[in-house]
């Protein structure tokens, strides 16, 4: 049994046994992808999902857009209050930093793994969503930027 084999199979059972069947599901999906050893399918899986998952995560948060719930002139009032400045704010704060974060995830996979492994113990253990894999390696980033500098 192979490193990575090992590794997808704990994944997807530790996940099923705290019943995040998302996480389960995907370890399972690339296990079997690594034992079929199907390159096309590999390099796709590695190339494309990351823009996929954005693009349904996009469809996902303009839904209530997209359903009229939201009037555009009202929505632009609620942005110049001061929940809507914060929430602004966080927006712009968190997008620069996933940014620096995927800068530094495929050069760098001591961080990849520990942002991974970190990830992993919060969707488990503490309810956590995988959301924030990118974020903490931004963090990471300016971390190592500010110490380095």
């Amino acid at each position: 049994m192979t490193p990575a084999l090992i590794s997808l199979l704990l994944i997807a059972l530790m996940s099923a046994m705290f019943r995040d069947y998302l996480l389960s599901s995907a370890a399972i999906l690339l296990l079997v992808v690594h034992l079929l050893q199907i390159r096309p399918v590999t390099t796709a899986l590695q190339k494309y999902s990351f823009d996929i998952g954005i693009f349904f995560l996009m469809i996902f948060l303009l839904f209530p857009l997209a359903s009229g719930k939201f009037d555009p002139m009202e929505m632009t009032k609620e942005l110049l209050s001061p929940a809507g400045i914060m929430a602004f704010l966080a927006g712009l704060t968190v997008s620069f930093i996933g940014g620096k974060g995927l800068g530094i995830l495929p050069s760098q996979p001591v961080i990849l793994f520990g942002v991974l492994a970190g990830t992993l113990v919060g969707v488990l253990f503490f309810r956590g969503l995988p959301a924030g894999l990118i974020i903490a390696a931004g963090i990471v980033a300016l971390c190592k930027y500010f110490i380095s500098s």
